[in-house]
């Protein structure tokens, strides 16, 4: 990876865990900033990667988990994405 590569991705690359309460009927998670596009975020539950359409949709900076794949009590909620940024 060169150096220009690093340096984008330090400054536009975001790993965290989402905001929500984890309980098996809040579907609703929200994250700290919104991803460039839709293909730039990646959603976990207990590091599994999830499939957006089929067990998650998003608007914005909130993660929708669809009807049978909302996370339940124990289980982590965790992203990556490539933030938007203002000229974007």
């Amino acid at each position: 990876m060169s150096l220009v590569d690093g340096k984008f991705i330090a400054k536009g690359w975001v790993q965290e865990a989402a905001s929500g309460t984890v309980n098996g009927v809040n579907d609703a998670f929200t994250i700290s900033s919104e991803p460039r596009e839709a293909d730039a975020l990646m959603v976990y539950v207990d590091g599994l990667k999830r499939t957006r359409t089929t067990e998650y949709t998003f608007s914005g900076t909130t993660i929708t988990f669809q009807s049978g794949h909302i996370p339940v009590t124990g289980q982590s909620v965790e992203v990556e994405y490539f933030q938007k940024t203002g000229g974007s």
